[in-house]
């Protein structure tokens, strides 16, 4: 058995005893090693100890149970490993800026640290932010295309006069696109919107969206560097499989609340509608 196997075994042990204690004498079996010795080799290959793994993994789960549940919050910080409330209550808020009470509030931004899984790379170590939301029904107008590549309908839009024309309807340019999914061929059924509370123009495309839960990520950073897209890289291959949601069957949304190309920057706001695996 090679390394990254028991590695990957011991992460497995792990994450089975979140909730009850982590025995270093069955992870010492694990890696047949002493637990000192593999302390130590984690830690070098993570960046991060053991003991630092799980707290965040626990605050994880404890971060779902409180949003999820009506469970006590003492009970939620028993289970992972918490001794008090006070106690529970400092670690929660050290990781993500508020408290378990607070977390219970809609609209709040929670930490999420994804399971470690070992292979040639790591991943799972950097920290995402997401915020859980319960959203009301709201309308969306603008125009829909389906093209041959993914944001093809930004170059419609843009050359077109759609995008000018919308800034004198609503007062604002299009800011938001909706992902309605790809063709086998590759092409995307895309649509570049506003919010919009009033009828249906002639024209326009609408979309309707019911009441829902969504999940939203914050994508900043350099254009070039292919930040927005790296970021849905981790939504897809690293936070949706690890966490307790799924995507549900309604378009995603990225809304552009900053986009320029000449300082190469951006900030995106990716809300992604969710309901429980």
């Amino acid at each position: 058995m090679d390394l990254i196997e028991r590695m990957n075994q011991v992460i497995d042990y792990v994450e089975q005893h979140l909730d009850s204690e982590v025995d270093e004498k069955e992870i010492s079996k694990i890696t047949a090693s002493s637990f000192s010795l593999f302390q130590g080799a984690f830690t070098q290959i993570t960046g991060i100890s053991l003991s630092e793994y799980v707290r965040r993994r626990r605050l994880t789960c404890a971060a779902h149970d409180l949003q999820n549940t009506k469970e006590k919050i003492i009970d939620i910080a028993l289970r992972y490993g918490y001794q008090s409330a006070d106690a529970f209550r400092v670690a929660f808020k050290r990781m993500n800026g508020i408290t378990p009470m607070e977390a219970r509030k809609p609209g709040v931004t929670l930490t999420f640290y994804c399971r470690l899984h070992f292979t040639i790379q790591i991943v799972g170590v950097d920290r995402m932010d997401y915020t859980l939301m319960e959203k009301p029904s709201f309308k969306v107008i603008g125009i829909r295309r389906t093209t041959p590549y993914g944001g093809g309908t930004w170059a419609v839009v843009k050359s077109d006069g759609s995008n000018d024309a919308m800034k004198k309807i609503s007062g604002q340019f299009f800011d938001l696109g909706l992902c309605f999914g790809f063709g086998d061929d590759g092409s995307n059924d895309y649509m570049c919107a506003v919010f919009w509370e009033k009828e249906d123009l002639p024209g326009y495309d609408s979309f309707v969206y019911p009441a829902s839960t969504w999940l939203k990520f914050e994508a900043k950073g350099s254009i070039s560097g292919q930040t927005l897209s790296s970021v849905w890289q981790r939504i897809n291959n690293e936070f949706l499989p690890q966490s307790k949601y799924k995507k549900a069957n309604l378009p995603t949304i990225e809304r552009y609340v900053a986009w320029n190309e000449e300082a190469d920057h951006c900030s995106v706001e990716i809300l992604v509608p969710v309901v429980m695996k």
